[in-house]
């Protein structure tokens, strides 16, 4: 007698979240809006993989931006394969950061980049310094001055050294291409980041941005194992996707081009890391890179209450029209939070707003009667659990205030 298939746990998820867990063949680019259980169904996601379509873990890569996230993940996807009596090692998968992942690529492939063994890794402040150490190189570098200034210490050049240098690697520029302009200016920035590059070399070290661009030209240059790896990661998923930069995107696109089982994860409206190269357009524009690609809007929110999401929503419409002189269409998919039918706070306000024009003594009893709410309510036990934000500790609103909660 063949026993019965058992029906797989979803769990607590709501219809979108489940769509997004069973649809794993092809492009998925999931919108998750704030609080609306990302990790959750990236976690469940992962799971029906290896439980419902029996995919090896090895065959996974799940990347992260931050290495807490993706410990965070790996324990709760241990935890809910032991609760199913799984046995599989999830530190199989290819999870963590982009960043880690392409240099466990690197380690794995050594003989096939400029390092050599012992090679080492340097941070931000060593970087730095190692072009500190030899900024008489990067002086006599022919129109150096039209980048640096005449008159520039030694520190400073070390830091627009290692910014173009960073951000050339970030966006796959080619530095032949560069050199060949006809501009002074930019054919130095060109000559410049050559020689930082020769400094690295030398002292068989690898800087935080160059991770990926040397993983990315080790895979672009190298089909054997760019072949080897995309038939190995039959499955890829990218948390915080409105966070990458454009050599991020490379490196995915590339990964995934064999199957395109390629799931973004992110909201576009959550986009804060534009100053370190990240580019809202990979979001954007994901379901523009193929044929077919599904879509799922996680839009119910487990973690705010009712009057913070109707404040957001509201916000996000008044800010554009003609008075703005803004469409937000361009900019982001059109969604709308709302909240989960959970516990909230009834008759009580959960949003604050503060006109600038508001007379003091006004402001100051609204915050007092907002937090004797909080603390009515159960919401906080004690003031420390609350934090005001102000330019400046001795403005004579904030000396006000806490006269009047004391």
């Amino acid at each position: 007698m063949l026993e019965e298939k058992k029906e797989f746990d979803f769990g607590r998820a709501n219809d979108e979240q489940k769509k997004a867990i069973k649809t794993t063949e092809g492009p998925v680019l999931i919108i998750a809006g704030p609080g609306t259980g990302k990790t959750f169904t990236l976690v469940k996601r992962a799971i029906y993989l290896i439980v419902e379509k029996k995919v090896a873990p090895e065959d996974i890569m799940i990347a992260t931006f931050t290495e807490k996230a993706a410990k965070e993940l790996l324990t709760r996807l241990s935890n809910e394969l032991l609760a199913q009596n799984v046995t599989v090692n999830v530190n199989d998968l290819y999870i963590g950061t982009i960043h880690s992942i392409c240099l466990r690529f690197i380690k794995e492939n050594l003989e096939y980049t400029h390092l050599r063994k012992d090679y080492r890794l340097v941070d931000d402040f060593e970087q730095k310094y190692l072009v500190y150490q030899n900024n008489k190189t990067f002086r006599a570098i022919p129109n150096s001055d039209l980048v640096f200034g005449a008159n520039t210490s030694s520190w400073n050049l070390a830091e627009t050294v290692c910014y173009y240098a960073n951000a050339i690697a970030e966006e796959l520029v080619d530095e032949d291409e560069l050199g060949a302009s006809g501009n002074g200016e930019i054919k130095a920035v060109a000559d410049i980041v050559a020689e930082y590059r020769k400094l690295l070399r030398r002292e068989n070290a690898l800087d935080f941005s160059s991770i990926q661009s040397e993983a990315y030209r080790m895979l672009r240059d190298n089909p054997s194992i760019c072949e080897a790896l995309q038939e190995k990661i039959k499955y890829i998923m990218i948390d915080e996707y409105q966070d990458t930069n454009y050599v991020q995107e490379q490196l995915v696109m590339l990964l995934g081009a064999k199957r395109n089982n390629i799931c973004v994860v992110g909201d576009d409206d959550q986009g804060l890391y534009r100053f370190r190269g990240a580019t809202i357009r990979n979001i954007l524009e994901f379901p523009d890179k193929f044929e077919n690609c599904a879509k799922f809007i996680l839009n119910e929110n487990y973690r705010s209450e009712k009057d913070i999401i109707r404040f957001y929503n509201d916000w996000m419409q008044t800010t554009e029209g003609d008075g703005f002189e803004f469409r937000w269409d361009n900019y982001r998919f059109d969604k709308n939070i709302i909240p989960s039918k959970g516990k909230f706070i009834e008759g009580q306000p959960t949003v604050l707003k503060v006109p600038g024009n508001e007379d003091s003594e006004s402001w100051m009893q609204n915050v007092v009667d907002f937090i004797g709410k909080l603390r009515n309510s159960g919401k906080i036990t004690d003031y420390n659990q609350i934090a005001f934000l102000f330019k400046s500790v001795k403005h004579h609103n904030v000396i006000e205030l806490g006269k009047a909660i004391n």
